[in-house]
């Protein structure tokens, strides 16, 4: 007898149902979604909070920084790093220029960014910019 997900059994002659999902009798619970979740840093101390906003009103590089972690889903550099358990300097970058080349989004997957500017100036209202207090 298999196992499916729902705790039913169902002989082995019979190939399952699209909605069925069949699980090992083998394995052990824990190792049934071992690679079928991605396993996410979660952080346990609240990363760092900014203290004001500002709107880009001008294209910069660091506008174009924020831009880029901002189409990804976080704030700004220090979310990111925070979030994603990284330090600042393994956030993949184009060597040339020093710009972001690749995000792990918050929503899955990875975003890849061109060399040359992605805020265009259309954009720019879009952007924040996040002060912090140095204390």
């Amino acid at each position: 007898m298999i196992v499916t997900s729902a705790g039913k059994s169902r002989s082995p002659c019979r190939s399952p149902m699209k909605s069925e999902i069949v699980f090992d009798p083998n394995l052990n619970e824990s190792d049934h979604y071992e690679g079928t979740r991605r396993k996410l840093h979660t952080p346990t101390t609240p990363g760092p909070q900014p203290s004001g906003l500002t709107r880009a009103t001008t294209w910069t590089d660091d506008v174009e920084e924020n831009y880029r972690f901002q189409t990804a889903g976080y704030r700004d550099l220090k979310e990111y790093c925070h979030v994603q358990g990284v330090s600042d300097v393994e956030v993949s970058r184009w060597p040339h220029n020093g710009y972001v080349k690749m995000l792990l989004s918050r929503k899955g997957g990875f975003i890849y960014f061109n060399k040359d500017r992605e805020c265009m100036d259309k954009d720019l209202h879009k952007c924040k910019i996040f002060n912090y207090n140095t204390q």
